[in-house]
């Protein structure tokens, strides 16, 4: 009897749950592909693999927490600062896990922090009707699916749990858990990609409340306060470069937008301005485009009886819209004409308010849904439509749920299709081919430095070499200008790695004029015959070794000595070592 009784308690339960139930798994098995293939899964390169070693170098150092001094694996003399925070969630994964769980556990975190912030603010301040609790379950979902960047950590994925902690904190509600929420968020968050953004909405926001009520809400302003100097906290090593730091200039210095080809006449302004609002901009993706040609006119026209739910839909849609305005009128010609003499403006990318979009689009997608499922008689139906939709998307845009979607059927909906190379974990940073390369060498890694064609640094670091290339959005212009001077001539006959290299210079790789964009990261099967490099630059900055992925035919007038070639079965790289003579 007990046991019958227990039964039904937990089939009760069940029922009651069934919607948490369903899109928790539905989220499980978004991220059951990169947890069952581990390191034969495929993940973004483009600002992410070739972007997680900084981590990795910091993590080895033993510098994590010093505040000077330098690193020398990458760059040469790297100052400490130019590194990532001491106080970041994903610099202590480096620390205590292996490389490859460390990006897993922080990929879990991510998208189900993004899964659970995002239910919390729905249900509690966007969709309040209890009968559409399982919306709120639903909206999270969505969120949740979004293909982040999760080398940013929070920045995107945990804006929902943040904001829900300063409506909170608003209305003086659980002040011990906005507290907790608002430091993990400043820990696991990056203040120049997307903090300082949602520190200045913030702060409007709290203006605009003060001037419209003339209400003091200490609560709110204080949570305000708390991130800013958890932030200060978190970030003390950028702050530290940008005014303590001396003997220091910055690479950042150089960078010229006009010069790059990124100023955009009045036509070209309109055309970013329709591309963002409709496809969103690829670091803070969002696949909205559905959300805004489906389930917003429906929900417009259908809204007419619920006249709050839709007055906050369009606030939305217009702060949406406005971001979109901001970002396309952020690479106009008269604005970067305006800016390009003050550093700060020219250098630091204050369109980044695109980042809220993510968030944004998805609270607007639960209202509309909110409101779509009102509709006498097909409202739920229609909004279920809309969920398994939009849930199909984003699933369409899983790179492996599509890789396998395109060996059945042929069909495609991956979206930003440049970004995946289909290279696996495993494949990129090839360690069992690097180990070869190291063996041969047979030296301690400390001792020598090295510099790759055709090959990510990233992938060179990752096996513990020590590198004069790498990419880095801060380290000094000093030696910025002393590696030009080993590919000074490659530079001069390719106008276009002239103005990459000399006006954006984030990306400090050897550039030859023979190689086009993505042949410098992924050269293999091809051959470089009219090489000239300043072997003895290379030399000055200590190099004794090139990997490359080309053929260098003409090394011996480029005073190298061709050592060994290497393969491997797994890899799909192919190295041609070379030493400076």
């Amino acid at each position: 009897m007990a046991a019958k009784i227990s039964l039904r308690n937990i089939f009760k339960l069940l029922y009651n749950h069934k919607a948490a139930l369903l899109f928790t798994a539905i989220l499980a098995a978004y991220l059951a592909p990169f947890v069952l293939l581990r390191q034969n899964a495929h993940f973004t390169i483009n600002d992410n693999l070739d972007w997680i070693t900084a981590w990795i170098v910091l993590a080895k150092s033993g510098k994590v927490f010093d505040l000077t001094g330098t690193v020398n694996q990458m760059l040469g003399e790297l100052p400490r600062s130019c590194l990532p925070s001491g106080f970041n969630v994903i610099t202590w994964l480096y620390m205590i896990l292996p490389p490859f769980r460390a990006y897993l556990i922080n990929l879990l975190l991510v998208h189900s922090i993004a899964f659970f912030g995002m239910y919390l603010l729905l249900k509690q301040y966007v969709i309040t009707d209890k009968q559409q609790a399982w919306l709120a379950w639903a909206g999270a979902a969505a969120f949740a699916t979004i293909p982040f960047y999760t080398v940013y950590g929070l920045s995107i994925a945990g804006q929902p749990l943040l904001f829900y902690a300063m409506l909170n904190a608003f209305y003086a509600k659980k002040m011990a858990v906005n507290v907790i929420i608002i430091t993990i968020f400043a820990l696991y968050s990056s203040l120049p990609l997307a903090g300082v953004f949602i520190l200045a909405v913030l702060g409007l926001a709290a203006v605009y409340d003060y001037w419209r009520h003339r209400i003091k809400r200490p609560h709110f302003w204080g949570a305000i306060a708390l991130l800013a100097c958890s932030y200060v906290v978190t970030e003390i090593w950028l702050i530290y470069n940008a005014f303590f730091s001396e003997g220091f200039l910055s690479s950042r210095e150089e960078i010229n937008r006009i010069l790059l080809g990124q100023a955009r006449n009045w036509d070209g302004v309109q055309a970013l301005i329709v591309e963002n609002l409709v496809n969103g901009q690829y670091h803070a993706v969002s696949l909205h485009k559905y959300i805004l040609l489906l389930a917003v006119p429906l929900a417009l026209v259908s809204g007419w009886r619920q006249p709050r739910e839709c007055k906050r839909l369009l606030l939305l849609l217009a702060l949406a819209f406005s971001l979109s305005v901001f970002y396309g009128l952020r690479y106009s010609e008269w604005f970067m004409s305006a800016v390009s003499g003050i550093s700060f403006l020219n250098t630091f990318q204050i369109q980044r308010f695109h980042w809220l979009h993510p968030f944004l689009w998805y609270t607007i997608f639960a209202l509309c849904l909110s409101i779509i499922a009102n509709i006498r008689y097909i409202g739920r139906l229609a909004a279920t439509l809309l969920i398994i939709l939009q849930l199909g998307y984003l699933f369409g845009n899983h790179i492996e749920y599509h890789l396998a979607l395109k060996k059945q059927t042929d069909v495609s909906v991956l979206e930003n299709a440049w970004l995946y190379e289909n290279i696996s974990y495993g494949e990129f940073f090839a360690d069992s081919l690097f180990k070869q390369v190291d063996d041969y060498i047979g030296r301690p890694k400390s001792e020598y430095r090295i510099a790759s064609i055709g090959i990510y640094p990233a992938i060179t670091q990752y096996n513990g070499f020590y590198t004069l290339d790498g990419r880095l959005n801060i380290y000094p212009l000093e030696y910025k200008h002393a590696f030009r001077r080993i590919m000074a001539q490659e530079l001069a006959k390719n106008p276009f790695w002239q103005r990459y290299f000399d006006y954006w210079g984030i990306t400090c790789y050897i550039f030859p004029a023979e190689l086009e964009y993505y042949q410098v990261r992924r050269a293999y099967n091809l051959k470089l015959n009219q090489l000239e490099l300043d072997t003895q630059a290379f030399k000055n900055l200590g190099g004794e070794y090139i990997l490359s992925a080309a053929e260098i035919t003409n090394y011996q007038e480029n005073g190298l000595e061709f050592l060994q070639q290497f393969n491997d079965g797994w890899s799909i790289w192919e190295v041609y070592l070379y030493r400076v003579r």
